[in-house]
């Protein structure tokens, strides 16, 4: 008995030890399944650091659970490139244990991300960001039978917390927020048929459509029960509701996709209908406050979406909001605002957008004692038929008696009595009656924040019609106001609204840290004075054609101390002093001094055409022709991080760092500045011209200092009319700067000559080059030509790859370090190679002919020419040469040897090119063979001379000396070629055997 427990403890243990070690025996499995149905299906940077996946079988045994925690997916569209799309601080997936073993069909029961980020982004052009599913060809003659996906959903549950969603939609356009988002979701997602209960909740959102804010951080609060039918696409709502803030409102119907078009047949309703659930809906309303305000009334609320929706219509609906007997007061406040009453309808039946009718049947309000009423009939919306009125008179004195404004006094009487009747549209020129009139007398504003008070403020407007654009006229008069004891009085006129003819006139003095501390500015910091005495007056169609000579305008503007920074604009700008004069057709700068961010300035000149910029047509040009002086500039804060985020980066659009020149602007800027500090240089002493027109910025003749040399762009464009092709062309001289420097600072060093990175000396440099740009300002470097030549007076290349490899190759010792002189090469750039004409090099006791091209992508193809001296070489090559010519070969012999150099530059790839070696063994055969020729001549001349003295000697000899003779010759003939052909074929039996034991390409 005791045996068994024992057993059957060891067993338990067993399998629990199995359980908590299998995980790890098949992680590296699981996670090269993952990767692969990644590279398989996503076009897009998927980033997960494999050691913090995680596997368990423990916690929801027997399934297996994946963790990974910061789990993120970059887009690679060139579009959406470095934007990232998704990233989770954790995502978990629990799946079946066998199916992921198996790998035959991956089973997934449920998925939790905490804290993620999904980012959805479209383009103008309605490129999404998440269009990055990797697509099939289609099949053009029939379709053949799918594989089952290596992937199936078994949803029991899903769940999202602290999440972050952001859609925003360029082609609406559209821009949606939702933070603080949470929400579950269950149900048997494997049938065709089935239910699924949802619950969400965003704490903040923002929804902003066409640039009008309709939520904004609300929250919304949602349980959402739907029937799916998935062979018919359709989503049925069962029990829900959707609470923004405290206003809750359901839906009933259905919606379809049977195909590319949706199909909307809803209903939807308050639930509640208690006045004070709606005005939750109002953020000022919605505070700390709203507790403990006392609101009645009752709300109706409903409306039908029904229809279909294509790529170019909506479906009809309508909209009903009714309250009757609505009022609302704070206890801690004397009045209340009562008689609340609304009849909207918004109605829409064919699903054009042009064909709404809006009717504001009725608005009332009492305010303390104070009325307004209105009503309103707008049908269509372009052009659009209106009947409207609006009445209003308001005691300021009153509103904080009715609505908390803490620290803050008020005064003064506000009315408006507007009427209009008729058809409008702009671009029909069509213009309803229109008798409107708005007042304030006796204005007072002060806050708590700025004890000196806004006062003495006062205007009369108003705007009338009889119906046509030719007799409209608007009109500011007695604008007027006093801030702290200082004036300002306004006063400005337009008739006929088809071409205004303007006259504007203001004088006085704006001090805008007084006015932003009574009129605090969000996201925003302004601050400094203007004082200004400006008249102005003309017509429209003179602006627009630029005759400013039938226009009037004069007068002056100086600020002191003016500084302006806001969310999109963080570096800020501060002027200490600015001063500006107007005429008609130019506005002088005759002063600007100050900062922008870090950076000092001083700017005189002037603007011409600035009134047609500013209020004539949108492709109006504005030119300037200004000098811009600096201290020191720094470029780097006003450019857009180059590097892509990462997955944990904050999940907004990522910007490009290109920036783009304006097309209606014609600049001329002579520059100098002391320093510039662009990207990882510092320019010094830096002076030329800039013009920037058509969406180009060219630079002329611009000089300046940097990395212990001299720069002169003669030429430099930088072109960005195309928006999705922006280009470069520059033709530059520089002079005597540091190698390594030049390595560490320009890409296109790093690219086409990293042999840079290892060099001590100077280069000088001429180059003419033109390409295109990414959207970083990197350049593309296949799309790059030019032609250029270098000169390097002394330099020496340390621990460089390439020559590391020949050196060990030839036992040259000499080439590292390499010792270079008087350098001088040309070079042309086509194709994203760097292509090099054949140069000299002078290295020590030895001479180098080099030439070839290096490729963007790292890519070598060079040939060195070396002229050695034998003794220089390794016994390799000296042994081969001596087996030619059958003795060593002198030290003071030059050797001719040619290098071929392939591979990439991490991993050069030498070898000898061949022909070089046997070419010089068939030299030294040759001159070995001339040697013994020679000799045996010699021989043959002293038998001559022997004959002719034994023939004077012995006459009677003669026939014997003769036969002697011929066959001396014989036997010397015999034996100089036998010995040729014995040399010949030694050195190439030689060559042959020493050539085998080199690396060869």
């Amino acid at each position: 008995m005791k045996k068994g427990i024992l057993i059957f403890l060891g067993i338990i243990a067993f399998l629990f030890i199995l359980l908590l070690t299998i995980p790890f025996l098949f992680k590296d499995q699981i996670k090269a399944k993952v990767d692969e149905q990644i590279a398989k299906s996503v076009n897009a940077t998927v980033v997960f650091d494999s050691d913090k996946l995680g596997l368990s079988l423990i916690r929801n045994f027997p399934n297996v659970t994946i963790s990974i925690d910061d789990f993120g997916i970059i887009g690679k569209q060139e579009e959406f490139k470095g934007d990232t799309l998704f990233f989770a601080k954790s995502f978990k997936v629990v799946a079946d244990i066998m199916s992921v073993i198996s790998g035959d069909q991956i089973k997934v029961k449920s998925i939790y991300l905490n804290k993620p980020i999904v980012a959805t982004y479209v383009t103008k052009d309605g490129k999404m960001s998440w269009d990055i599913a990797i697509s099939t060809p289609e099949d053009t003659v029939q379709k053949a039978p799918e594989e089952p996906s290596k992937f199936s959903i078994a949803l029991d549950k899903w769940q999202i917390e602290d999440g972050l969603i952001i859609y925003e939609d360029k082609s609406l356009p559209m821009y949606a927020e939702l933070r603080g988002f949470n929400h579950t979701g269950k149900g048997d997602i494997t049938q065709d048929i089935y239910d699924v209960e949802t619950y969400t909740k965003s704490k903040e959102t923002v929804v902003i459509f066409d640039n009008v804010a309709y939520l904004n951080k609300h929250q919304v609060e949602a349980n959402l029960n739907l029937n799916i039918n998935m062979p018919k696409s359709e989503y049925k709502f069962l029990e829900n509701n959707i609470k923004i803030n405290n206003f809750d409102f359901g839906f009933d119907g259905l919606v379809a996709m049977p195909g590319d078009d949706i199909i909307y047949d809803l209903t939807y309703e308050a639930k509640e209908t208690d006045f004070k659930n709606l005005i939750s809906l109002v953020p000022a309303i919605y505070t700390k406050d709203y507790n403990d305000l006392k609101a009645e009334g009752k709300v109706g609320f409903n409306g039908i979406v029904k229809g279909k929706q294509t790529a170019t219509t909506l479906p009809g609906f309508t909209f009903n909001l009714k309250i009757d007997n609505g009022s609302m007061k704070y206890p801690s406040l004397p009045s209340a605002i009562s008689n609340i009453a609304t009849d909207l309808s918004v109605v829409n039946n064919d699903g054009i957008i042009d064909n709404t009718v809006i009717n504001l049947k009725k608005f009332h309000m009492d305010m303390d004692k104070n009325p307004v009423d209105a009503r309103a009939l707008v049908e269509g919306l372009n052009p659009y038929k209106i009947d409207a009125n609006l009445l209003a008179k308001v005691k300021l004195d009153d509103i904080t008696k009715f609505y908390p404004i803490e620290g803050t006094t008020l005064k003064g009487l506000f009315g408006a009595d507007v009427k209009v009747k008729g058809m409008y549209s702009d671009s029909l020129k069509l213009m309803p009656v229109v008798d409107a009139k708005m007042f304030l007398q006796n204005g007072y504003v002060k806050t708590k924040d700025f004890p000196a008070a806004l006062e003495q403020m006062s205007f009369n407007a108003a705007v009338q019609s009889s119906g046509d654009m030719p007799t409209s006229k608007a009109s500011l008069e007695n604008f007027k106001m006093v801030m702290d004891g200082e004036p300002f009085e306004m006063k400005a006129y337009v008739q006929n609204f088809d071409n205004p003819a303007y006259d504007v006139n203001l004088k006085g003095i704006i001090d805008l840290t007084k006015m932003t501390k009574i009129y605090p500015l969000e996201d925003m910091t302004v601050a400094g004075r203007i004082i200004a005495d400006i008249a102005t007056k003309g017509v429209l169609s003179d602006v627009e054609a630029g005759r400013y000579d039938k226009t009037s305008t004069s007068g002056t503007m100086k600020v002191s101390n003016l500084k302006y920074s806001s969310k999109d604009f963080p570096q800020g700008m501060a002027l200490s002093s600015a001063s500006f004069t107007l005429s008609p057709d130019k506005m002088t700068i005759d002063n600007m001094d100050g900062y922008l961010g870090k950076s000092d300035i001083s700017v005189k000149g002037f603007f011409s055409n600035y009134m047609g910029y500013m209020f004539g047509k949108q492709d109006t040009v504005l030119r300037g022709n200004m000098s811009f002086n600096s201290k020191k500039f720094d470029v780097n804060e006003w450019m857009t991080d180059e590097e892509a985020p990462t997955a944990q980066a904050q999940a907004e659009p990522v910007d490009s760092g290109l920036v783009e020149i304006p097309k209606n602007i014609d600049f001329f800027l002579a520059s100098q500045i002391g320093e510039v500090l662009y990207d990882n240089m510092s320019l010094k002493d830096l002076k030329g011209n800039i013009i920037m027109k058509d969406g180009i910025a060219r630079l002329e003749n611009l000089v300046f200092n940097s990395l212990g040399g001299s720069f002169l762009l003669a030429k430099g464009e930088y072109n960005t009319k195309d928006l999705e092709k922006p280009s470069f062309d520059f033709d530059m001289k520089i002079t005597e700067i540091q190698i390594k420097e030049a390595f560490k600072t320009f890409n296109t060093v790093q690219t086409f000559a990293p042999m840079a990175k290892n060099m001590e000396g100077v280069v000088s440099l001429s180059l003419k080059t033109n390409g295109q740009m990414d959207k970083y300002m990197n350049p593309l470097y296949p799309t790059m030509s030019g032609a250029g030549s270098l000169a390097i007076p002394n330099a020496t290349i340390k621990d460089n790859p390439v020559l590391a490899t020949m050196s060990k190759l030839t036992m040259v010792k000499e080439l590292n370090p390499l010792g270079v002189k008087n350098v001088i090469a040309n070079f042309k750039i086509e194709g994203g190679k760097l292509k090099v004409e054949p140069f000299d090099v002078n290295a020590g006791n030895f001479k180098m002919n080099i030439g070839g091209a290096s490729g963007f992508d790292g890519g070598l193809d060079y040939i060195v020419k070396m002229d050695v001296p034998a003794g220089a070489l390794g016994s390799a090559v000296n042994s081969a040469l001596g087996k030619i010519t059958g003795q060593p070969s002198s030290g003071s012999d030059n050797i001719k040897l040619d290098l071929k150099i392939g591979g990439t530059n991490s991993d050069p790839k030498v070898g000898i090119a061949g022909s070089s070696v046997q070419q010089q063994g068939k030299e030294q055969v040759k001159t070995a063979v001339e040697n013994k020729v020679k000799e045996e001549i010699k021989n043959n001349a002293q038998i001559q001379e022997a004959q002719k003295q034994a023939e004077e000697a012995k006459k009677a000899a003669e026939e014997k000396v003769k036969a002697e003779q011929e066959r001396i010759k014989k036997e010397a003939e015999e034996k100089q070629k036998a010995e040729q052909e014995r040399l010949k074929k030694e050195a190439e039996k030689g060559v042959k055997d020493q050539l085998k034991k080199l690396p060869k390409f």
